[in-house]
């Protein structure tokens, strides 16, 4: 992967500082010192470099004095032959630059061929990411077909728990309502059996009061037929409402009966939801790993793409 941020006073100081080594400085010789970096700006700003270099190398020589220079124009013609020899080594200087050059073009080459190969191979990692995160996209769409249908499942049994739970409340209603009515019918039939006890209690007084009373006979006989009479009646009412008190009891038993059942379903479905919330909890948990992993691909295309900019400066 290319340096970012790679400066030219970078470049200067790592080709100083293998110059001081007693290096030639070479552009994938810098390259290495930095750690990475564009080739084509390596190449554009060592080459400003090493002109600089021989600018100071020009100016590093003194001025000739004007009393030599008299002096010079006497031996000019032995420096003319000296210039001979000058120009022989110039050419093998020139011809060792050009080795150089060559030996840098090659070095370059031989960078650039390396890249191409790091190239072609993060393109086929890149093709392997992207088939698996095609792979993975496709699941993705399934685990969220399954998270719907898993909500719309513990919606449907939550209205079912909340209907479920109404009827409970509608059936305690009515057992407590039942419950009361048994109550009621109790209550009355214990004062019915109260006021038939006092009724019977009188009529064996009035009875008794005649017999000692032999001139009223004929009154208590008819005061105790019309005790007798209420006697039947409320006997009859006795068992009116202890009839009553027992359709009143069977209905409680039933309402009881059906409050277990619906305690029941209601925590079957209870059961059922806590089990849908725990599979959506999963369902979560594997689509942030999803996420997690498509970040990561996003990461490996930003790596490609940064290695064609860096590949096409080099051939650039």
């Amino acid at each position: 992967m290319a340096r970012t941020g790679l400066t030219r006073d970078q470049v200067n100081e790592a080709a100083e500082s293998l110059m001081l080594e007693g290096q030639t400085p070479t552009v994938v010789g810098v390259r290495t010192r930095l750690g990475g970096g564009s080739m084509s700006n390596i190449t554009k700003w060592l080459a400003e470099w090493k002109a600089e270099q021989e600018i100071k190398r020009a100016d590093s020589q003194p001025p000739m004095p004007s009393s030599v220079e008299g002096a010079m124009r006497q031996v000019w013609g032995a420096a003319w032959k000296e210039t001979q020899t000058q120009i022989e080594a110039e050419r093998e200087a020139l011809a060792n630059l050009r080795r150089e050059i060559e030996r840098e073009r090659t070095e370059m080459l031989a960078e650039i061929n390396r890249l191409d190969g790091e190239l072609e191979t993060a393109k086929t990692e890149t093709q392997q990411m992207r088939e698996a995160l095609d792979a993975e996209r496709h699941e993705h769409e399934g685990t969220r077909a399954e998270v719907k249908e898993a909500r719309a499942v513990a919606s449907e049994r939550k209205a079912r728990i909340e209907q479920q739970t109404n009827e409970l409340q509608e059936a305690q209603r009515q057992a407590a309502e039942a419950s009361a009515q048994a109550g009621r019918a109790q209550a009355l039939a214990v004062e019915r059996d109260r006021a038939l006890a006092e009724k019977v209690q009188e009529a064996q007084h009035q009875a008794a009061e005649a017999k000692a009373q032999a001139g009223r006979a004929q009154a208590l006989a008819i005061e105790r037929d019309r005790a007798l009479a209420d006697k039947d009646r409320l006997a009859n009412d006795l068992k009116r409402e202890q009839e009553t008190a027992k359709q009143a009891k069977a209905a409680i038993d039933a309402g009881a009966a059906k409050i277990r059942k619906l305690e029941e379903t209601l925590a079957d479905e209870r059961t059922a939801r806590a089990e849908g919330e725990r599979k959506l909890a999963d369902l979560r948990v594997e689509v942030a790993t999803l996420g997690e992993r498509a970040a990561h691909a996003d990461e490996l295309r930003a790596l490609l793409d940064e290695l064609r900019r860096d590949h096409g400066n080099a051939r650039s």
